[in-house]
């Protein structure tokens, strides 16, 4: 039951994200910070591919695929949590922040790339059970991977209530506790989907990781369409 109930939040947060990427890029022309749309627009897609290449070899169950769209899967999150990342500089300091900080962007850049190329080229992803999709990370890879992901939402998190939150006012206040408040999902996501790994009762934490990235999700596009 808690399987097929996976299913449907794996379901939701793609449909979520890709609805939520075509209605920020709609807006985009409309916006004081169109370049923070943009890269919203594009985490948005990442985080939908995700969710469908966990569909996919959840669906098919074979050892190459279970390897091949994890590895997409990953290599999304990584995509999207940057691309979150300059959304929320961005937005914070407007689209002169990658100029004014380009020795900051260059290295999460080459962070970002590095270990992207280190998912794609190696062999880190043992199937322990094709039914079940269960997996074993070697942690040499996984945990660069968790600490890149961990490191970027709970910075931008900082940033979006210390830069944001603090600083604003009105309308804007409000964009920004949305903003925040999906950041904090997401990162109880995070914390969710670690603890299941740790434990190794991932059919039940896999659930709680959609669902929360469901919500956040939504609470953060939703911030840009106020």
């Amino acid at each position: 039951m808690i399987e097929i109930i996976t299913y449907i939040f794996e379901f939701i947060l793609m449909v979520l994200s890709f609805i939520a990427s075509f209605l920020v890029i709609r807006k985009k022309s409309k916006s004081k910070v169109p370049q923070s749309n943009l890269f919203l627009s594009i985490s948005s897609i990442f985080v939908g591919l995700y969710a469908l290449s966990t569909i996919i070899y959840s669906l098919i169950r074979q050892e190459w695929a279970i390897i091949a769209f994890l590895k997409i899967g990953m290599i999304s999150i990584v995509l999207a949590v940057f691309c979150l990342f300059l959304t929320i500089q961005i937005l914070i300091s407007s689209s002169k922040w990658i100029s004014i900080h380009r020795f900051y962007f260059i290295t999460l850049l080459a962070a970002t790339t590095i270990l992207t190329l280190l998912l794609i080229f190696t062999d880190f992803i043992k199937v322990i059970d094709i039914k079940t999709s269960e997996t074993h990370f070697n942690p040499i890879i996984y945990y660069p991977f968790a600490i890149y992901i961990a490191f970027i939402l709970v910075f931008s998190t900082f940033s979006t209530y210390y830069y944001g939150i603090r600083k604003s006012t009105g309308e804007s206040r409000k964009r920004m506790l949305l903003f925040f408040f999906g950041l904090l999902i997401m990162l109880g996501g995070l914390i969710v989907d670690t603890i299941g790994n740790t434990i190794e009762i991932e059919i039940i934490f896999d659930f709680l990781l959609f669902c929360f990235l469901s919500i956040g999700i939504s609470f953060v596009t939703a911030s840009f369409l106020i």
